[in-house]
């Protein structure tokens, strides 16, 4: 999948989380996409995004979500907790 337009809430999500460009464009390179009703899409990798280790800490996992047109919304690091 190709990096589309990036929304004004994306790009502020983005600095507010210290995501770089060069990250969401690896995530929407290769990560695995879940197809909303909508046409929307849940972008998000399969490990965790790279960070210091801390203490056995579950690591944060970079998710995006893309509008029907390929268009990033939003974009987050979330904790996934178990398996």
């Amino acid at each position: 999948m190709k990096l589309g337009k990036i929304s004004p809430l994306a790009f502020s999500r983005m600095k507010q989380r210290g995501i770089s460009i060069a990250a969401l464009a690896d995530l929407i390179s290769r990560g695995q996409v879940e197809r909303q009703f909508d046409g929307a899409r849940v972008v998000y990798l399969d490990v965790p995004a790279p960070a210091p280790a801390r203490a056995g800490r579950p690591q944060p996992r970079l998710y995006a979500l893309l509008d029907a047109s390929g268009d990033v919304l939003t974009v987050e690091k979330r904790v996934r907790l178990g398996t």
